[in-house]
């Protein structure tokens, strides 16, 4: 995967769990709202494990130079 859709598959994804809390938001103390929930820490995770594997390459690079 290019580096551009990645950016672009988290983007949509941190996009998607706003949605999600705005869907747990109006959904009461049912299905909806707890969906919610758990699409937007599923989004969390994914936004921090892309940000953990760009750092990581990044720093791979830098160590592969030398």
């Amino acid at each position: 995967m290019g580096d551009a859709s990645k950016w672009v598959l988290s983007g949509a994804v941190a996009i998607m769990g706003l949605i999600g809390l705005f869907v747990a938001a109006r959904g009461g103390q049912s299905v909806p709202y707890w969906g919610g929930l758990g699409f937007f820490l599923f989004s969390v995770l994914y936004v921090f494990y892309q940000i953990k594997l760009a750092f990581d390459e990044a720093e791979h690079r830098k160590h592969s130079h030398h």
